[in-house]
């Protein structure tokens, strides 16, 4: 073990500011989005909410259960007009600073807007303007609010390509944010002893306790805007316009994700059980409040536990393997509490220990969503993340609206209408036992559907098919096709380039190799030379397995359906291009005989079927033809801004051209479409060419590499 960790800190300080060789991520930054994730969960810890049982709106500030409900109803259509906005906004917005880090900046806006939010004299006014001013105010500090949590909590999305690295800085920045509730748990009722002699629900416990964590987390959540870069593998040169409705069409036709969503919907049935214990203490009266909040306490910790092994599993099993494995536990912790909870604390204690111990969420489910992210921009060309939300936001809130009766509806079957709890209290209060509860019925009920949802919650992943080794596939498959874009348009990174010409190298050298079968127990002398023998002979097969699928990529324009819609892109860019003719020969195409074809030959129809809309904007706005290149768009990011005026002038002409690449990308979509597979399709054929200029691009980066080692020896000695 003290090998181990010496190993590890000799690990971290050697890459602590320059990644080691096949990652992407240094552990400074590591470090900096922890603790800016840290940081925001502490600045956001206050917000203005309407619930039945909120502490701010409901308990300090008394207002009705009525109208409580009626502001979160209207809350709630307000959350779902806005979110196509929202989702519209992350997939289209422009910013060098990056696609979240650029929300991470409203971290102060988010903390004055808070401030703002806890001093305003609610108290002094009459009960109907406080709570019009309540909405008001909530409503605008929640927006902001929501868009800062936003940039900061998807950062581990885009920080790296490489699956495998987003696993363990998930498993690191997850250990650290959630420290934050725990924190701010304890602390505040402490403070508020302090303050406002114990009176947590006060409004002066508000204002002289929580401004405290919202400028202290304003400050820490900072780090992750000047620390971490954003790592998407998008061509630069992409003049692009991801239209609502195109990236829902995209999004509902990929499997993966809602494979992920039924998973989610499904946790009303699952997560039945949740009450057991606190009810079997409060109202069975099975032992003393101070073993329940022991017992809590210990199982609720249980899961930072497996958020530490989650990198090394989900190395071991894959993460469909890790899912799998996490649902059949599900399946058997919540049979044996079934068979056991009436018999011991200790199995109870036991039970929900491992129950707890599988809450890893925060990591799989996030490593799994950026993976169908990326697969999402093979299959469909574009970047798109944030529709995704839109349709877990609708469907998922349709789903959750019925689904959120039917506990209620098993309460009320069993006895318990939801108002009277009496009849969960197994003893009277003079400790007389109260013959007409309804506890113990109510939870074996509880239990078998507990059961139920989490067999079901299994099945769903047997139909998951995206391999880790897919998914290295498919970044390799993304750099090649961002390299020849940006190529192309004169604006090609050294990094970029390299990375797909060594994809490309790679490529051949292990075509030319067979896979190789696991070493047996016989044919080593040792178990731990064995492990290492197989571990290589794993990332020799998966190499070949990449090497395959990247080979099947330059291929795809190739096979009869390759070239049918090579025709097509063709005459769609061609002048004078009859949009009737055009439609009839995308609908003809040929099916693929793999999934990406059959997507692309569905783009393909769509995008035919564009032609005429293309053309009657295009007839209103004929400048569009004449945007921005891709070199001209860049040299705007190099105009100098010493001064006031400067500074002026760059934004205004950088405003300018965003709005007319984004009409390019609007008008003259089923053109560029078609260009870019045309283009596509000629540098597969052209290798050769496109990898002329590899050696002096690797010389450069060479360079670069050693200036930024040089850089960092130096700082570190400092």
């Amino acid at each position: 073990m003290i090998e181990t960790i010496k190993g590890l800190l000799h690990e971290i300080f050697a890459h602590w500011r320059v990644p080691a060789k096949g990652n992407s991520v240094a552990y400074r930054e590591y470090l900096m989005l922890s603790v800016g994730w840290l940081g925001m969960r502490l600045a956001t810890v206050f917000g203005i909410a309407f619930g039945v049982n909120d502490p701010f709106t409901a308990m300090t500030l008394h207002m009705t259960h009525r109208d409580l409900l009626v502001f979160g109803y209207i809350c709630t259509a307000i959350g779902y007009a806005l979110a196509p906005l929202n989702a519209y906004i992350i997939d289209n917005l422009r910013s060098r600073v990056g696609k979240y880090r650029v929300f991470v900046r409203l971290a102060v806006p988010s903390g004055i807007l808070s401030l703002f939010a806890l001093f305003f004299p609610y108290e002094k006014m009459g009960y109907f303007p406080m709570i019009v001013s309540l909405f008001l105010i909530g409503q605008i500090q929640g927006y902001v609010q929501g868009w800062y949590n936003t940039g900061v909590s998807n950062l581990v999305y885009v920080i790296s390509p490489n699956s495998q690295e987003r696993v363990r800085i998930m498993a690191v920045s997850s250990l650290v944010h959630n420290f934050a509730p725990s924190l701010t748990g304890l602390l505040i009722p402490v403070l508020s002893d302090v303050f406002a002699d114990g009176d947590l629900y006060n409004i002066r416990s508000y204002r002289m306790i929580y401004p405290v964590f919202i400028v202290i987390g304003v400050a820490m959540s900072l780090a992750a805007y000047y620390g971490v870069r954003e790592r998407i593998i998008a061509p630069r040169s992409r003049v692009t316009k991801v239209g609502l409705w195109d990236a829902l069409r995209a999004v509902s036709k990929n499997k993966l994700f809602w494979i992920k969503c039924s998973d989610n919907w499904n946790n009303f049935m699952e997560d039945s059980k949740n009450v057991l214990m606190q009810w079997l203490f409060y109202y069975g009266k099975v032992g003393s409040m101070t073993t329940y909040g022991i017992m809590d306490t210990l199982s609720y910790n249980s899961s930072m536990w497996a958020m530490l092994a989650s990198p090394w599993l989900i190395g071991k099993l894959g993460k469909k393997g890790f899912k799998l494995m996490k649902n059949f536990s599900q399946v058997f912790i919540t049979l044996g509490l079934a068979l056991t909870y009436k018999k011991s604390l200790v199995l109870i204690f036991i039970f929900y220990f491992l129950n707890r111990f599988w809450e890893t969420t925060e990591i799989i489910d996030r490593a799994m969503e950026s993976d169908i992210r990326d697969y999402q921009q093979y299959i469909s060309g574009e970047r798109i993340d944030g529709s995704f939300g839109v349709v877990d936001t609708y469907v998922g809130g349709a789903v959750g609206a019925v689904t959120n009766l039917f506990v209620p509806w098993v309460y009320r079957r069993n006895g318990f209408d939801g108002t009277d709890y009496s009849v969960l209290s197994v003893y009277h209060d003079d400790g007389s036992f109260n013959s007409g509860n309804v506890l113990y019925t109510l939870l074996d009920k509880l239990l078998v559907i507990s059961l139920i949802g989490a067999a079901v919650d299994v099945l769903p992943w047997f139909f998951y098919d995206l391999s880790d080794t897919d998914q290295k596939a498919i970044v390799r498959v993304l750099r090649l096709r961002t390299a020849i874009e940006d190529k192309a348009a004169g604006v090609l990174q050294d990094d970029v380039y390299c990375e797909a010409c060594e994809a490309l190298q790679a490529m051949r050298a292990n075509l030319a190799q067979e896979k190789e079968a696991n070493v047996r127990k016989h044919d080593v002398s040792s178990s731990k030379e064995r492990r290492t023998a197989n571990k290589q002979i794993r990332q020799h097969n998966e190499e070949i397995d990449i090497a395959q699928f990247l080979q099947r990529e330059l291929h795809r324009y190739t096979s009869p359906f390759g070239e049918a819609l090579i025709d097509l892109c063709r005459k769609m860019v061609q002048d004078g291009a009859q949009a009737d003719e055009l439609e009839k020969l995308a609908v003809t195409l040929p099916q693929g005989g793999r999934r990406e074809d059959r997507a692309l030959r569905s783009d393909a129809i769509h995008m035919a079927r564009a032609v005429k809309r293309s053309e009657a904007l295009l007839a209103k706005y004929p400048e569009t033809k004449n945007a921005l290149s891709a070199d001209e768009y860049e040299l705007l990011y190099g105009l100098p801004e010493d001064t006031k005026e400067q500074r002026r002038e760059k934004r205004t002409l950088l405003r300018a051209a965003n709005r007319e690449r984004n009409r390019c990308g609007k008008v003259m979509k089923p053109v560029l479409w078609a260009q870019r597979n045309l283009l596509l399709c000629e540098a597969y054929a052209n290798l050769e060419s496109f990898e002329a200029d590899y050696p002096q691009a690797q010389q450069r980066l060479e360079e670069a590499h050693r200036a930024a080692a040089q850089k960092a020896a130096a700082s570190k000695t400092s």
